[in-house]
C-alpha cells in the first residue's frame, strides 16, 4: 500500500512538532531511518500573507525529502490557497492539522477545535483537495473530549472529500498528552477506511510497533520520542543504539546545522531545548544540562559535549 503515492519499507515517519522539527532535526532523523518527515505546523494565514516567520519554516536542503507540509487554520479558502502555495514550492503532499491541542491554536478554531466543528473540517478538506493535485492527508484526534469522540464519524467523510490518508492520535484535545491513547478508536477508524491509517501517539519501543501492526496500522508516526533521540528510528527497526562517541557527534552536528539555519547567535539558545533530552538517563545529566544551558560560545559547548561523552 502506497502512502502519498510513495512506497516505504519500515514505514517510520517523523511527526510535525512545532519548535522542533525544522530541517536540522529532520535530516538527522532521516539518517537513522525516518522514511518520511513533515514540516513544523505552518500557518495558512502566514503563508497567504507571505510572513517572514512562516517563510523561514519552509527552508530545507536538497536531501530533506520526501517532505509533507502540514498546515493549520480555520478558513477553508485560506487553507486551500496555502495548500496551492506549498504545491508550487515542490512539497510531496499536504497534511491538514486537526489535532493540535495548544490553546492559541484551538482558540482560533483550528487544530483540534475542528473535531468539534465537523462542517468546517469537511469544507477545509474539500477545498484543499479541489485546489491541489498532490496527496492530502488529515492528522486528527479521537475527538474534542470524552463527550465528543467522533473520529470514526468524521474520518470517512474527509476521505470521501479527497483525503488519501488519515493520521490518528487517539487522544482527545482534553487529554492533551496525558492518559493512554485509546487504540480501540484507532481500530474502529481503520476498519471503516480503505485508505492508509497512520498511528501516532506514544510510540517509543519496538514492541509498540508490533502491537500497532497487529491492529492494522499502515505506518507509524514518531514525535516527542524523537526529540534528543533521532536514532529512535533505527532502534524501532531492531538495531542497537549508537555509541557514546556517535551520540556526541550527532549533538555537535545538530548545532552546526542550526548555526547554518538560524545563525550562530540564535543556534545555541535554540539548542537548549534539546540538551536535556540528548543526555536523558545518563550519569551526570543534570549537571551537564545546567552548565550547557549557561554557555553562549559554540566552540566551548562542543568541547564540553565531547568531554562529557568521553567520560
Amino acid at each position: 500500500m502506497q502512502i502519498y503515492n510513495l512506497g516505504f519499507i519500515n514505514r517510520l515517519f517523523l511527526a510535525p512538532l512545532s519548535g522542533y522539527t525544522n530541517y536540522p532535526m529532520r535530516v538527522l532523523c532521516r539518517r537513522y531511518g525516518a522514511e518520511l518527515a513533515y514540516t513544523e505546523m505552518l500557518s495558512a494565514t502566514g503563508l497567504v500573507r507571505n510572513e517572514r516567520n512562516t517563510r523561514k519554516l519552509l527552508e530545507r536542503p536538497e536531501n530533506d525529502r520526501p517532505l509533507i507540509a502540514q498546515i493549520f487554520g480555520s478558513n477553508p479558502n485560506e487553507m486551500a490557497q496555502a495548500a496551492g502555495i506549498l504545491e508550487n514550492k515542490g512539497f510531496d503532499g499536504i497534511d491538514i492539522n486537526m489535532g493540535c491541542p495548544v490553546r492559541k491554536v484551538v482558540f482560533k478554531g483550528a487544530g483540534a477545535a475542528l473535531m468539534k466543528d465537523p462542517e468546517t473540517a469537511e469544507r477545509i478538506v474539500g477545498e484543499v483537495c479541489k485546489t491541489v493535485k498532490i496527496p492530502v492527508s488529515v492528522k486528527m484526534r479521537s475527538g474534542w473530549n470524552s463527550n465528543c469522540l467522533n473520529a470514526d464519524e468524521l474520518a470517512p467523510k474527509l476521505v470521501s472529500l479527497g483525503a488519501s490518508a488519515v493520521i490518528l492520535h487517539p487522544r482527545t484535545r482534553e487529554d492533551m498528552y496525558r492518559n493512554t491513547p485509546t487504540w480501540q478508536m484507532f481500530q474502529r477508524v481503520k476498519a471503516i477506511l480503505d485508505v492508509p491509517v497512520i498511528a501516532s501517539g506514544d510510540i517509543k519501543h519496538p514492541e509498540d510497533i508490533i502491537r500497532l501492526k497487529s491492529i492494522g496500522a499502515d505506518a507509524f508516526m514518531i514525535g516527542r520520542a524523537a526529540v534528543g533521540r533521532p536514532w529512535i528510528f533505527s532502534e524501532l527497526s531492531g538495531n542497537v543504539p549508537p555509541s557514546l562517541n556517535e551520540k556526541s557527534d550527532v549533538i555537535i552536528e545538530h548545532l552546526d546545522m542550526l548555526c547554518s539555519y538560524l545563525g550562530q547567535h540564535k543556534a545555541l539558545r535554540y539548542m537548549r531545548k534539546f540538551i536535556s533530552l540528548y543526555v536523558r538517563g545518563m550519569d551526570g545529566a543534570s549537571a551537564f544540562r545546567q552548565k550547557a544551558c549557561m554557555m553562549d560560545d559554540n566552540a566551548e559547548f562542543e568541547r564540553f559535549v565531547k568531554d562529557f561523552f568521553r567520560g
